[in-house]
């Protein structure tokens, strides 16, 4: 018996069950097959993630301990440092948005590629001139390329392994909280070891690491291999590569004009249609704001109390990220058992960190003032994963690294507003009477409220396809 189609000699060890039953066998094997792709696809976009997060960290942590000392030895003076680290907040700030754009239009690749070749540039700039003008442009030239990285890489990772595991989610970011803690450390421990050497020595082995992490983007940050359709229909491709036109090259700036009004218009309606959303973005710009004012002056307040032994600065630094690692392999145990463990964790660093903080500006005994400020810096550290996860979960795949660059954009205006108010305030940046128990109040009530945020659930991605410049994109309706 056949199922009514004839079958030549080369079907005669086909199925020969009821109707449809060869088929239904073929799209069990197609879904089998299906999975397995999408499951090493994923786990290479993890590890591309990883490597490409380890070594952004790695070469920007290359100058955590001897940037400001840098400046100093320039002729800057304390009011001098805080307004140009505010200024690299405001660039980064006020270029947020059109470097989003550009990510969404251009791919998120190649946005991450362009970041670490500017970085590449900026850092070189500081080791070839000793001009304190030309280190203000290298520094600010590096900003800028930041930007270009904000929001495009996690919005690559998220895209490409999907965002409606929540659990999932908590997971990327705390094992990419891990990788770029690896960076931190190892970047940290060789800046210092070479700043004994020449303090500009660190800014041309920053320069060749964002070279050599340009080159891995390119070749790690890849779309999904699905010419067929054959994943899973609700995980949609992320716009890598924007479709090119039909029988001619479409030019450039009328793509970036109409993409830049699609990607604003989604924007608008997803911050418009969730309000916990930019509440979230609000909050989150805070806890880096009072992170930010101790992070401009622990080099200096430090420097004299260690006998100005940058071994001893770089280990400081490394040690608080060292302690991040198990005890986010901590957190993630949590989150298997406990649904609010987000919460949890978030309201339990924040509150920690803020003791902490006002511990280090207050006792007189240097060791136990290093020990506080190690486990402030811990805090901040552990808060991130859950912040991250909680925004990502309430935006859409075709406008994520937009809604991401607008939460940059409040965390650059929000610390370099502050940084600039705090300069004006401190006089010397080895005082911390004022700056840090101010910060230390701020950081514990923007955890609260952080944390009180990030378990609010998430507002089901309602999709329309839409088609622009740059192809399908995913739209939420609010």
């Amino acid at each position: 018996m056949t199922s009514g189609t004839s079958r030549g000699p080369e079907n005669e060890n086909a199925s020969t069950g009821p109707p449809g039953s060869a088929d239904k066998d073929l799209a069990s094997h197609v879904g089998v097959v299906s999975h397995v792709g999408l499951v090493s696809h994923v786990a290479r976009v993890r590890r591309g993630y990883l490597l490409v997060s380890g070594l952004d960290y790695f070469a920007d942590m290359l100058l955590t301990v001897t940037s400001v000392l840098l400046l100093q030895s320039l002729g800057m003076g304390s009011g001098a440092v805080f307004a140009l680290i505010a200024a690299v907040w405001i660039v980064e700030g006020v270029s947020e948005i059109p470097t989003g754009v550009l990510a969404d239009l251009l791919g998120r690749r190649v946005s991450v590629a362009i970041s670490f070749v500017l970085r590449a540039v900026g850092y070189s700039a500081l080791f070839f001139s000793g001009s304190v003008y030309v280190a203000a442009a290298g520094v600010l030239l590096s900003a800028l390329g930041g930007t270009f990285a904000s929001g495009a890489l996690e919005a690559w990772a998220v895209d490409e392994t999907g965002a409606k595991d929540p659990s999932g989610l908590d997971r990327l970011f705390a094992q990419g909280k891990i990788a770029e803690n690896a960076g931190l450390v190892l970047g940290t421990l060789t800046g210092a070891a070479l700043g004994t050497l020449d303090l500009a020595l660190p800014q041309i082995v920053a320069g060749l690491t964002c070279a050599l992490a340009a080159v891995l983007s390119l070749r790690l940050m890849t779309g999904r291999p699905d010419p067929d359709g054959l994943l899973a229909p609700d995980h949609p491709p992320a716009p890598d590569r924007p479709p090119a036109a039909p029988g001619r090259r479409e030019a450039f700036a009328p793509r970036l004009r109409e993409s830049f009004g699609e990607v604003m218009t989604g924007t608008r309606l997803t911050l418009r249609g969730d309000k916990v959303l930019i509440a979230l973005i609000v909050a989150a710009a805070l806890l880096w704001l009072f992170r930010g004012i101790p992070g401009v002056q622990w080099t200096v307040v430090y420097e004299g109390l260690v006998g100005g032994n940058l071994l001893v600065l770089g280990a400081m630094r490394s040690v608080g990220s060292l302690l991040e690692i198990p005890l986010l392999g901590w957190t993630l145990s949590l989150q298997k058992r406990r649904a609010s463990a987000r919460r949890t964790v978030i309201v339990t660093a924040s509150t920690a960190g803020a003791l902490a903080l006002v511990c280090a500006a207050a006792v007189r005994e240097p060791a136990l003032s290093i020990v506080c400020y190690v486990c402030f810096s811990t805090a901040f550290g552990l808060c991130m994963p859950g912040v991250r996860a909680a925004m990502n979960e309430r935006i859409d795949s075709g406008h994520r690294a937009t809604v991401l660059s607008v939460a940059s954009l409040f965390n650059s205006l929000f610390t370099g507003g502050g940084l600039i108010l705090t300069g004006l305030a401190v006089g010397d940046l080895g005082s911390t009477a004022l700056a840090w128990p101010l910060a230390a109040a701020g950081f514990g009530v923007a955890g609260l409220w952080v944390a009180s945020l990030a378990v609010r659930p998430g507002t089901a991605p309602t999709t329309t396809s839409t088609t622009g410049s740059t192809g399908p994109q995913e739209v939420r309706a609010p």
